[in-house]
């Protein structure tokens, strides 16, 4: 798991303690985090932990709606086949996103995800929880969550709501709990964020915390990984568009772009409705 052990792990302490139960994610124990690259080369997913109970999560953190489901449930295939055990996925959506499927019927199976709207969810009162916490002593597991997404929520003011987020970290009286808010804010929560403000955010978290630059490091290649293959999938959909509006088979399509045959079918339906 090279170049993302340090941030994988600390990311799943941030995710534990029952900290996903603010986006009504609830029963999540982290115990190990997993490999994402799974046994075929072109498949790649966001990140896996095991649970404590036995089972995976897989979370995908996503800023464009997933058209259908056959990419991940491809990803949850391999995963269930590789530990024998059952997988749950959570979706979490930013970038304006508000609705995406949460079920594929296959016919022999129908598969679920359970899909987090960020831009449905007010960012002003997760700094507002956050504050009114820290200010009675009574933090809690789901503030690393607020702290470090509020800015992939709807706010009022996107300014003055990076502000108080700035403030409001190194207000976080234990040092691993500061942490583990950074780690969650590097690996998820920074993707929003204009260019000189990540630079910011980079300065101010630099003063609070000692392991910053190590998981800032790791998080910047793991998101530079992340978005080249993206892209490249992005590439493949819109060269498949542009094939079916020509006639192309599916099939043909599929081998053309690297798209499956079931993703393939799926923008062809789009295109064609």
């Amino acid at each position: 798991m090279a170049r993302q052990d340090t941030l994988m792990k600390a990311l799943m302490r941030a995710l534990s303690d029952g900290a996903l139960d603010v986006f009504g994610v609830r029963g999540v124990e982290l115990r190990e985090p997993l490999p994402t690259e799974l046994p075929a080369n072109t498949l790649r997913n966001d990140k896996a932990w095991r649970m404590r109970d036995g089972r995976i999560l897989h979370l995908e953190f996503q800023s464009t709606r997933e058209p259908a489901l056959y990419r991940f449930l491809e990803y949850d295939a391999r995963l269930a086949r590789a530990y024998q055990t059952d997988v749950r996925t959570v979706v979490m959506y930013h970038g304006g996103v508000t609705n995406a499927p949460e079920e594929l019927s296959i016919g022999v199976a129908l598969y679920r995800v359970e899909n987090v709207y960020l831009s449905k969810l007010d960012g002003d009162e997760a700094l507002d929880a956050v504050e009114r916490h820290l200010s009675a002593g009574a933090w809690e597991p789901g503030d690393r969550l607020r702290l470090a997404l509020a800015m992939n929520m709807r706010v009022r003011d996107e300014t003055r709501a990076f502000e108080r987020l700035l403030a409001l970290i190194p207000a976080v009286p234990d040092e691993a709990e500061r942490d583990l808010v950074i780690s969650a804010i590097l690996a998820l929560g920074d993707q929003t964020l204009e260019e000189a403000q990540r630079a910011r955010l980079r300065e101010e978290l630099k003063k609070v915390s000692k392991i910053v630059e190590e998981l800032y490091q790791e998080g910047r290649q793991e998101g530079f990984q992340i978005g080249r293959i993206e892209g490249a999938r992005l590439k493949s959909i819109q060269i498949a568009e542009e094939l079916f509006h020509r006639g192309t088979p599916v099939k043909d399509v599929a081998e053309i772009t690297g798209l499956s045959e079931q993703e393939a079918e799926e923008v062809r339906r789009r295109v064609m409705s």
